[in-house]
């Protein structure tokens, strides 16, 4: 039976292709092709990725969003599994698996991806549910990481930062092990780091803006840190992710000359 990757041209999909062959392929201009199949398996990152434009425009992310439910509640396949993000939290810090995202305050951009989280919970009986924190990887295009790389609006970057970063290069293998460890929902919570550190270790010359508060502070976690052979609340130490994003930084910087 086929396999299918919902959202193969975003940067998580299209990572996800350069990793894996698969059957078939979908995104927005040809969902409703989708309707009817039978698969083997689905991975759906097919919700859009750009929170200022839905949080701009709640109502057309919501269609956007309703569009690939109504597609994909016609499909039948033996397992599924939703790419989802951690901003369904409204405050990620602390959070696991066994905290249920609170709605109400909730912005438009996560809102709309716990409306999507929900329905592949209750129309595919076997799923898995994964929660990204933030990435990078090969075909990057957007947020900090790139900025710093490119040089571009530096000055904007608050050092007090406390985020979490995630290598996309690991990704097929660690939706492997999710579904072989049969659980429905998994937090990819890797330890935080400062951007100041990042900013001092990896772009010293990088003239980063001043530190202002409040700064973004995240902070997922983890029940399940031994599907990804993580330890306590986190699948990547600090150190793990420090190791790869310099070789990450190094073949960005190698690339470019």
């Amino acid at each position: 039976m086929s396999t299918a990757l919902i959202g193969y041209t975003g940067f998580v999909g299209g990572t996800l292709l350069r990793t894996r062959d698969y059957d078939e392929t979908y995104n927005s201009s040809n969902i409703a092709d989708i309707k009817g199949r039978h698969f083997s398996s689905v991975i759906c990152a097919g919700a859009k990725a750009v929170k200022w434009q839905a949080n701009k425009d709640p109502s057309g992310d919501l269609a956007g969003i309703n569009t690939l439910i109504e597609a994909i509640d016609q499909i039948e396949t033996d397992h599924f599994v939703l790419v989802s993000t951690v901003d369904v939290y409204g405050n990620p810090v602390g959070v696991s698996e066994a905290d249920i995202p609170a709605e109400e305050g909730l912005h438009a951009y996560g809102l709309n991806r716990r409306v999507l989280e929900k329905f592949v919970a209750t129309r595919f009986s076997s799923h898995s549910i994964i929660r990204l924190p933030g990435l990078f990887g090969t075909g990057l295009r957007k947020n900090l990481i790139f900025d710093l790389l490119t040089d571009n609006l530096v000055d904007q970057i608050n050092p007090s930062g406390r985020l979490q970063w995630y290598p996309m290069r690991r990704f097929a293998e660690d939706i492997d092990q999710i579904v072989a460890s049969r659980q429905p929902l998994v937090n990819i919570a890797v330890e935080p780091i400062l951007t100041n550190e990042i900013a001092a270790q990896f772009f010293p010359e990088a003239a980063i803006g001043e530190a202002k508060e409040p700064a973004p502070n995240y902070d997922m976690q983890t029940q399940y840190a031994d599907v990804l052979e993580g330890q306590g609340r986190y699948h990547l130490t600090k150190s793990q992710v420090l190791e790869e994003l310099g070789l990450y930084i190094e073949g960005e910087k190698r690339g470019a000359k």
